[in-house]
């Protein structure tokens, strides 16, 4: 069944999206293989830290520059979506430690699957691997911030070149607050969607208020979807900053060119 749906999705994407479609599912392709290797050299033992920015940055370039080409709203999505990764990847690390919401919550680990069959101790730094998850939870809503935004303030310029900095600062913030609701909410419905079947168990089995609200489980999945809001609110204001960075740097080629 999963591989009837999966040739239903590649079918539509090639009928429904043409060329950009078959580009689209090379780039899907492209980032499955980081992700499955990622996944193996951590198992290695390779440090999760350094795989969490190389793995994040391998994604992030396919995503943009393999679908979307090399120009200058790829660049500065591009560079966005790095920058907020950084700025974010301290307070999730630091965030996930002192809650101590990595590892497996306390559903999962009284599942009979685990306790009888599977072996709970895999060598892994559980600390990382929830960082990893969190921080790749948060980069696909990230990169499709930051490319709105940055088109949008790249095709106004484009349509007319003599608005000013503050001007095409004001256009991006138009934007943001247009995408962010609908960012958001989709991050919402996302999280409770796929959580109904939770929420359900938790209510029959009549737990406390202050049991629910301090659970693993219930923080390992309200956290993502905060921490992928907050992202994408930071990344508004950083890829204004980083399309009027190329915009001038497009302006100044094009003065020297046409001095010499």
């Amino acid at each position: 069944m999963i591989i009837f749906l999966a040739l239903v999705l590649f079918f539509l994407m090639i009928i429904i999206g043409g060329d950009r479609g078959a580009v689209s599912i090379m780039a899907l392709a492209g980032n499955i293989i980081i992700l499955f290797f990622s996944v193996i050299l951590m198992s290695a033992g390779f440090p999760a830290l350094f795989l969490i920015l190389a793995a994040g940055a391998g994604v992030c370039y396919n995503s943009l520059f393999y679908q979307n080409g090399n120009n200058a709203k790829t660049r500065s999505a591009f560079l966005a979506t790095l920058f907020v990764m950084l700025i974010l990847f301290i307070p999730i690390y630091f965030i996930t430690w002192r809650a101590g919401s990595y590892g497996l919550n306390e559903l999962q680990i009284s599942e009979d699957d685990f306790m009888y069959y599977y072996n709970t101790d895999i060598s892994i730094n559980m600390l990382h691997v929830a960082v990893l998850v969190s921080v790749f939870n948060t980069l696909g809503a990230v990169i499709d911030t930051a490319l709105s935004v940055t088109s949008s303030v790249y095709e106004v310029w484009t349509h007319k070149n003599s608005l000013t900095e503050k001007e095409l600062t004001s256009s991006g913030y138009q934007v943001g607050k247009e995408i962010i609701g609908t960012t958001v909410n989709t991050l919402l419905f996302a999280y409770f969607g796929g959580s109904i079947l939770l929420f359900s168990y938790v209510q029959t089995q009549k737990y406390d208020l202050e049991i629910i609200l301090n659970s693993r489980f219930l923080f390992q999945d309200v956290a993502i979807m905060l921490s992928g809001a907050i992202a994408c609110l930071v990344t508004v204001p950083v890829s204004i900053k980083c399309i009027i960075w190329q915009i001038r740097h497009i302006g100044l080629e094009e003065n020297k060119s046409e001095i010499l």
